[in-house]
């Protein structure tokens, strides 16, 4: 091995070591679940939702995770467009944020990465499928424009209302914007209706919202699409050139 290269191995070494004495203990990687009701939690009780299985489920895999709930029972897209900017915010405030108690312990820290599964109560209410496309455009942009990860959902079927699957009718249409928005915005989708529309019957309440069975299909389909953590490798690897 030349001098140059064993410098550059031992300068990366150092730049490591440096950096992973810098991480605090048991550090956990903070995300957002923003969304309705589907998001808040209600079959569990309110406030018992989708985010507690996946925060679990990836702590158990090895990726400790705080994960806050961001989701509002009853709100539309177009609701979302400015809710959204609590969890974007440069120094974010928590104390009000939905029905559930403030989780004010992550005030101050703003997540990398926001899950975007909203739109049911705009198919419900019948909001045109365009306003619901561009409101949630809207909420992609503002994500990116604070440096925070957007991953997109698709809507879970909705038999209490008498809409059905999720990929034919009206809640089709709203689908199927959904995933054009996320190839057009080079997005992430996780495609939430697909991984439970044939056995949704088996895993709701009340044909709506999700039992703790719906919840575990939702976190599996979020965390099969998860950006993964930042790694070293590559600036390890430029110091290794």
């Amino acid at each position: 091995m030349d001098r140059s290269l064993s410098r550059r191995c031992a300068l990366a070494i150092l730049l490591l070591a440096l950096f992973l004495s810098a991480l605090p203990a048991g550090a956990a990687e903070l995300i957002t679940a923003f969304g309705d009701s589907i998001t808040e939690g209600l079959c569990r009780g309110v406030c018992h939702g989708y985010f507690e299985v996946l925060d679990s489920m990836m702590d158990a895999a090895g990726r400790p995770v705080d994960i806050i709930n961001g989701g509002l029972g009853g709100e539309l897209t177009s609701g979302g467009v400015g809710r959204i900017d609590i969890f974007l915010a440069d120094n974010p405030d928590y104390s009000h944020n939905n029905h559930c108690p403030p989780q004010t312990q992550y005030n101050g820290r703003r997540a990398r990465i926001i899950l975007i599964m909203e739109g049911a109560n705009d198919a419900i209410h019948g909001v045109s499928w365009t306003a619901t496309r561009d409101n949630l455009r809207f909420m992609i942009e503002k994500s990116r424009a604070a440096g925070v990860i957007p991953v997109l959902a698709t809507i879970t079927p909705d038999y209490k209302y008498n809409m059905s699957d999720c990929n034919t009718g009206i809640i089709g249409v709203y689908n199927n914007a959904i995933r054009a928005l996320a190839s057009e915005e080079n997005v992430t989708l996780a495609d939430q209706c697909n991984a439970t529309d044939k056995d949704w019957q088996n895993l709701t309440c009340e044909g709506l919202h999700p039992t703790y069975a719906g919840d575990v299909r939702i976190s599996n389909t979020w965390y099969a699409v998860m950006p993964p953590r930042p790694g070293l490798n590559g600036p390890l690897l430029l110091l290794l050139r």
